[in-house]
């Protein structure tokens, strides 16, 4: 649509007829650049006001009206056959006015003719009032009206005066008289909305009031509740029923057994289990009528209001359907300013009903249910506190703390400190009521009348589970099926539509959307129309990001298919959805567990890389048929099979000493759903807790600033608009709408969104992408040694054995078959390793030491495993009889073998060298043993111990009568295997890239502290020349005891040496400490002065690794790293966890990486700093973008009464702001990692350095343009004046010098910052490597230039700019245009700045960009910078590196 289709839909548009366009602070068109009076110009067709006298007789001569026979001059200064009444209600000089507003002094007076246009020869604009009445008075032939005409409503007809001017003040504006139709109907409608709502809150009130009063009865008691609140009655987890041997009265009755039934008489125990959150509370509501309508009438009532918006919008343009078509402004008698005035109203309501509603949407439904004992109720509502877990929380000054306080406060008192999620109560085929809170049943116990999952409790003996090894009845699966719930997790991804109206229920849109209507409906819907386009840009941006995380897990979550399960003891083939606490299913090849379950019979080789991140297959074995307690964290994880892995292979047994025998492959399902442990993971991560960084506490008071500086823009749009108070209002909500960037929230989020893009391409899998953010900040990596730093596997070095005549060590050998004959078998048969289609499966340690003994394995074993010892050692072949699996608790492992050369028994025990000395004959250890397994240790060895005796007895069978502790006891020592642990090639170079990336890292190992100081050393995570003090105790309870590993000498106190600073400043000794050493730290509070002492952690079980990432976690942003296994609790629970497995996803850590490397690590940190860097760049350039375009420009705006075209607008706007946006995310990571981390901090002093710097350059710049342009001879006398131009075509306020200088000036300023954002080398790529965003600056500032610098032509005018009418231009010199030109407004008919102005103002420009560009390369990114880190660096963790 062309600007004349503009013109037609905004004819009648006539705010600015009010607004006076005379600047304050000067006189317009008075004087000329050199202090003269300018020259008087020539004005034609200039209209004159109407002569009204008392008596027509008193027209001048010329003006005298004279009619045609037989018609009669009216009132209206018309000829016409009748002077009616309407007619004679037109008097031009009565001004519009009628009855008592018509002044008495006007009743009487009557129009002369009209007085043709006049043209004025020498017209003074600062006096154009007086010289149109003179050149019109001439037209008349009126020779001195200074004394004989007046103006109306100043000088009335009297005295010498005989005449006035027609010079009507502004018509009253119309108004309603609130009794037409819409008005009655909008009482009625929100008259009968709010009588609903009152009649519904009293009759609540009464309705509930048995209920409050049975809770109160209820609480009034041991529980402490809040009655009648919206947590008014609770699901007390210490009220349920906990899970014992024995059954409580009411377990027996939920089990439908008599109360003297003894529990043993059911298969399984069971309960109900009290795992609500902490401070999850429970409501009942249900339906009412009245409620339901009063919602509904809710909804319907606002979705009316935003109707009539937009009825008063079409209204605006005369698009309304029927007779009302065509006619603008209808609903309000026709006038403009009555219709805006309306709209601008019922648009604040508008806004504050959908403020409220969106700050009521937790709990506004639920008000409309009545409240109701859960049991009773139709729904429930869990109301969870949301525990905020803020990351790199920095000392606030007051004022942040002020701000932080009151939002705090705000939040819980609005209830944004709680989720609330309704759910529907549901009921199963038998009657039993439920609802699903977070993917999980809760089932309502009968007795107590409360809500929790219900849980079976299968047992907790080995001897207990096997038991339940014929599995379960029908009967009995339908029954705990309707309990538990299917056994499937089912994760909702909204369509992409649901999807988009879950994004734009935010607020921040919210806001945006409203702000459109003001665009749309103030003649300005091309620009609404660019910035719809831009915040759906953002939405879908942040849409896709979301749908595709939720549908990856999605992937990862959901799992169904068909298994064998034993029922009545059949075996039946299930859908695994099916699948309850309790069944006994065959595990096959292949099969993905969809449940936790106990391993009762045979082998099996898992994968679960996809869980844990364990690169490599793990094996598992069946519960022995004992009184042993089974612990899934300790030795009950090998026998355990996870929810989420898949099987490789299996192996059934049918011949064993200690477990159940079978044909089969056989599994008790312990966990099914969310109570699996695959099903805890995927619930913490669909229902996280919120995350807040620094500039989330930060962006508080940037918004306060934002809100103070809208208000300031509102007084200056008071101050310089001299107007109606509609106009300011719009135009201040203009200015309000530029300041928060539509694209703000895709500008936060498209950083990481490209860092997860490119993470990926180098095979670094990101499931929570709001991690990468946190990343970004990390200050402390902890890794895992062997696997992670380390080869995963070990090379076999040699062994020492132990003559058991003489109890010494003999010589060190390489050559394993050179060793005794029992130490040889030993190697052979006491490891865990299985035979995967040709591949070895197991412990890394365990495989390299089964391959020295060069032995193989026998597929076909008659006992647990058969073992066919190397050929040349005539060893024989060797049956495992039974195997106790390694335990990080007891640190060893053991096996009894039966020797088929001799028939005899051997026991068999590994484990770490402490371990073995402590549970072998004292005679059997030699005197320097701690001697020559430390110096092993320091060269870096793995070294595991072996102890050996023969049983008694020589049948197998008896084995199994044998606990372990009695099998080990009285064992004599073999001897030891040592492995070299090699570092991988890239982790030295990795951990020199941490180092100057200024992240300290950390050693986390259950490994031998000495073996740890080695890899520690040789990698560079301890430099060199530093001495290292090992800090040991045998039990928690004992004082740890320093020794120097170097010198071996024991140290008494510490704190001398570690006062000892290097060059550095930082002390030259660092510490290593065993588990026990680290429980003792932290038993007596010591850990916390010396946790950034310590390199090396050793002997570290996985709950120790836990306990010390969280240590590190209270004081920076810590990272850790590991391959898996036993390092998956640390990885979930740091800050960022990134697990070094091949599986493509793993939910176990937020990253993982299939380049099993530290250098991941690396390229991690680089990733997320890159990503940082970028969101804060964005942000950046769109607060700049903001102060340029809602500072600078509508000051100008303001001040001048002109306006930036409409194309121009929509290019800075939908081209410039969101082309430079998407470019700025194209610059990829530095090189290398920074000696810092990228700020955090939007009020830090580099982004306020860098965005105060920016913004006053642009100010100067932009104030010193107008200077200069106020001293050009072309522009002054040529200057914008209201007076003179048609207001009502606001879209045309652009034809004027003011602003072509703003529109140049702004622009340049605007594609300039996207430049002046994209200089952060120190973690993004140097500035001219991205391309994208130099081809767009280059293109756009070439664009611009060929517009300031080109002689008119098509581009140019087609924003406006440097152009004119054609007969302006033919007398510029130009040619005339061949294109259609809207005709322009000001009296000069062009804006063409002359040649050489214009390359002055483009050199100007430059200027402006240059000295930006140098602020940022010379003091936000240079040498100012560095000098000022050098002489007040800022307070970080002051750590050794």
């Amino acid at each position: 649509m062309g600007f004349r289709g503009l013109a037609k839909q905004a004819a009648t548009f006539a705010l600015f007829a009010s607004v006076s366009a005379s600047q304050l602070w000067h006189d317009v068109n008075r004087y000329d650049a050199h202090g003269n009076e300018c020259l008087y110009r020539e004005k034609s067709d200039v209209v004159c006001s109407r002569l009204c006298v008392t008596d027509l007789s008193s027209c001048p001569t010329s003006l005298q009206p004279s009619c045609p026979d037989n018609q009669l001059f009216c009132a209206d200064g018309e000829c016409h056959d009748e002077c009616t009444d309407d007619i004679q209600a037109q008097n031009p000089c009565h001004c519009s006015r009628s009855g008592n507003k018509l002044p008495s002094e006007a009743q009487n007076l009557v129009p002369c003719l009209t007085i043709p246009n006049v043209t004025i020869q020498q017209f003074h604009a600062w006096n154009s009032e007086e010289d149109i009445r003179i050149a019109c008075g001439a037209e008349a032939n009126i020779t001195d009206q200074s004394k004989t005409v007046g103006v109306w409503d100043k000088n009335w007809i009297g005295g010498d005066i005989e005449a006035v001017w027609a010079e009507c003040p502004a018509a009253p504006t119309p108004n309603y008289k609130y009794n037409e139709s819409y008005w009655i109907a909008t009482y009625a409608v929100n008259g009968a909305l709010a009588l609903l709502i009152l009649v519904w809150s009293v009759y609540k009130g009464f309705a509930e009031q048995s209920v409050r009063a049975a809770t109160l009865n209820k609480t009034s008691g041991a529980e402490n509740h809040r009655p009648g609140s919206q947590e008014s009655i609770v699901a007390d987890s210490d009220s349920n029923i906990k899970g014992t041997n024995e059954k409580s009265t009411v377990e027996k009755a939920m089990l439908n057994l008599p109360s003297d039934s003894p529990a043993g008489s059911m298969n399984t125990d069971s309960n109900f289990a009290g795992v609500l959150a902490e401070g999850t509370n429970l409501s009942g509501y249900r339906n009412h009528i009245l409620g339901t309508v009063s919602v509904w009438s809710i909804g319907v009532c606002t979705l009316l209001w935003i109707c009539l918006l937009g009825v008063l919008t079409a209204d605006y343009y005369g698009k309304l359907p029927g007779w009302r078509y065509g006619k603008d402004f209808s609903l309000a008698f026709e006038s403009d300013y009555l219709l805006l005035a309306t709209f601008l109203i019922l648009w604040g309501i508008s806004f504050i009903i959908c403020v409220s509603l969106f700050i009521l949407k937790p709990y506004l439904r639920n008000y409309f249910r009545l409240l109701t004992l859960p049991a009773d109720g139709q729904y429930v509502c869990a109301v969870r506190p949301l525990n905020e877990i803020k990351v790199m929380e920095d000392n606030a000054n007051k004022l942040q703390r002020s701000i932080n306080t009151f939002s705090e406060r705000l939040r819980t008192r609005l209830g944004r400190d709680k989720e609330y999620t309704t759910c529907p109560i549901e009921k199963t085929s038998e009657g039993r009521i439920y609802f699903t809170y977070q993917c999980t049943r809760y089932v309502l116990d009968e007795q107590t009348q409360q809500y929790a999952p219900y849980e079976f409790d299968i047992g907790t003996s080995h001897r207990r589970l096997i038991q339940q090894a014929d599995g379960l009845s029908g009967a009995e699966v339908a029954y705990r099926l309707e309990l538990v719930g299917p056994n499937f997790i089912e994760v909702k991804v909204p369509s992409i539509p649901a999807a988009f109206v879950r994004e734009f229920v935010s607020f921040f849109y919210l806001y945006q959307l409203m702000i459109l209507w003001i665009y749309y409906v103030y003649a300005y819907w091309q620009v609404g129309l660019v910035d719809t386009g831009v915040i759906l840009l953002s939405a879908s941006i942040k849409v896709a990001l979301r749908v595709q995380s939720e549908r990856r897990l999605k992937q990862m979550a959901e799992q169904e298919e068909t298994t064998p399960v034993k029922r009545d003891g059949e075996w039946l083939n299930v859908s695994t959805r099916d699948l309850v606490p309790g069944d006994v299913i065959e595990v096959t090849t292949g099969a993905h567990m969809s449940c936790d379950c106990v391993l009762l019979s045979g082998n099996a080789i898992m994968n679960e890389s996809s869980l844990t991140g364990e690169p490599l297959p793990i094996r598992k074995f069946p519960v022995r048929i004992d009184d042993s307690h089974y612990n899934v964290a300790e030795a009950g994880k090998m026998s355990t099979l996870f929810a989420g892995t898949v099987v490789s292979q299996v192996q059934p047994v049918t011949k064993s000493t200690d477990s159940l025998e079978s044909d089969r492959v056989l599994a008790l399902v312990r966990f099914t759903g969310t109570m699996s442990d695959k099903g805890q993971l995927v619930r913490r991560i669909l229902f996280p807790n919120p995350i807040s960084f620094i500039f989330n506490e930060q962006m508080r008071i940037v918004v306060c600033i934002l809100v103070l500086y809208s208000i300031f823009v509102m007084i200056m749009a008071t101050y310089l608009y001299k107007g109606n108070s509609v106009a300011i209002a719009f135009y201040g909500i203009f200015a309000i709408a530029q300041l928060l960037s539509p694209l703000l929230p895709a500008a936060l989020v498209i950083g990481q969104s490209v860092a997860a893009t490119r993470l990926r391409k180098k095979k670094i899998y990101c499931v929570d992408p709001q991690r990468i953010m946190t990343a970004g900040k990390v200050q402390v990596l902890c890794a895992d040694k062997t696997g992670t730093l380390t080869r995963d596997n070990l090379e076999h070095y040699g062994g020492r054995c132990i003559d058991p005549a003489t109890g010494k060590f003999v010589e060190f050998t390489s050559d394993l078959l050179a060793t005794d004959r029992l130490f040889q078998q030993a190697v052979a048969s006491c490891h865990a390793v299985a035979d995967l289609n040709g591949q070895l499966i197991g412990n890394p340690v365990d495989i390299e030491q089964f391959r020295a003994s060069k032995a193989t394995i026998d597929p076909q074993p008659e006992y647990l495993d058969a073992i066919q010892t190397a050929p040349d050692t005539n060893l024989g072949k060797i049956h495992v009889v039974r195997r106790f699996q390694f335990v990080h608790a007891r640190a060893s492992m053991s096996v009894v073998i039966l020797d088929e050369s001799t028939g005899k028994l051997h026991v068999f025990v590994k484990g770490s060298f402490e371990r073995l000395k402590a549970i072998s004959s004292a005679r059997s250890v030699p005197a320097d043993y701690d001697e020559a397994c430390a110096d092993l240790a320091r060269e870096g060895c793995y070294v595991l111990a072996f102890a050996h005796k023969t049983l008694d007895t020589a049948d197998p069978a008896r084995v199994g009568e044998f606990t372990q502790d009695e099998l080990e006891s009285g064992c004599d020592m073999l001897g030891l295997l040592v492995f070299k642990n090699m570092l991988k090639s890239d982790t030295a170079q990795a951990i020199a890239e941490l180092k100057h990336g200024s992240t300290r890292t950390v050693m986390i190992t259950g490994d031998t502290a000495l073996t740890g100081i080695v890899i520690a050393r040789q990698c560079g995570m301890i430099p060199e020349n530093t001495r290292v003090l090992l800090g040991e105790c045998k039990t928690p309870a004992d004082e740890i005891q320093w020794v120097d590993v170097d010198t071996r000498e024991p140290v008494a106190d510490i704190q001398p040496h570690l006062a000892e600073l290097g060059s550095d400043g930082f002390s030259t000794t660092e510490l290593a400490v065993g588990g026990a050493a680290f429980e003792r730290l932290c038993a007596t509070g010591e850990i916390d002065t010396l946790l950034f002492k310590i390199r090396v952690f050793a002997r570290m079980k996985p709950t120790h690794k836990v306990e010390c990432v969280e240590h590190h976690m209270k004081y920076a942003v810590t990272a850790m790293c590991g391959d898996g296994g036993n390092d998956s609790l640390a990885l979930r629970a740091a800050h960022v966890g990134i697990a070094l497995s091949d599986a493509e996803a793993s939910i176990v850590s937020p990253f993982s990486a299939s380049n099993r490397s530290v250098m991941s690590c690396v390229e991690l940190l680089r990733q997320s700093r890159a990503g940082l860097a970028t969101s804060f760049a964005n942000f950046t350039a769109l607060i700049c973008y903001g102060q340029v375009m809602s500072g600078i420009v509508k000051m100008c705006t303001f001040y001048f009464s002109i306006s930036i075209t409409q194309n121009l607008w929509m290019l800075i706007d939908g081209g410039v702001a969101t082309g430079m946006m998407i470019s700025i995310s194209m610059s990829g990571p530095a090189e290398r990692l920074a000696p810092s981390r990228p700020t955090s901090r939007i009020l830090g002093p580099q982004m306020l350095a860098s965005i105060g710097g920016i913004v006053m350059i642009n100010w100067v710049f932009s104030v010193m343009s107008y200077v200069w342009l106020f001293t050009q001879d072309w522009f002054r006398c040529n200057e914008q004046a209201a007076s003179e131009v048609n207001l009502n075509m606001w879209w045309l306020l652009g034809d004027n010098y003011e602003s072509s200088i703003l529109s140049f000036v702004c622009t340049y300023q605007v594609i300039n910052n996207g430049l002046l954002v994209n200089y952060g080398y120190l973690h993004r790529a140097k500035w001219y490597k991205n391309y994208t965003l130099l081809t767009l600056w280059a293109f756009l500032i070439a664009f611009i230039s060929y517009m300031l610098l080109a002689d008119p032509n098509r581009v140019g005018c087609a924003f406006r700019l440097n152009c004119g009418t054609p007969s302006a231009l033919e007398k510029l010199g130009y040619k005339s245009p061949s294109w259609y030109i809207e005709p322009y407004i000001n009296v000069i008919q062009h804006n063409v700045i002359p040649r050489a102005a214009r390359y002055k103002l483009w050199g100007y420009c430059l200027g402006n960009m240059a000295a930006t560009n140098l602020w940022q390369i010379f003091v936000i990114n240079g040498p100012v910078r560095r000098l000022l880190q050098k002489k007040k660096p800022l307070r970080r963790l002051k750590v050794k590196l």
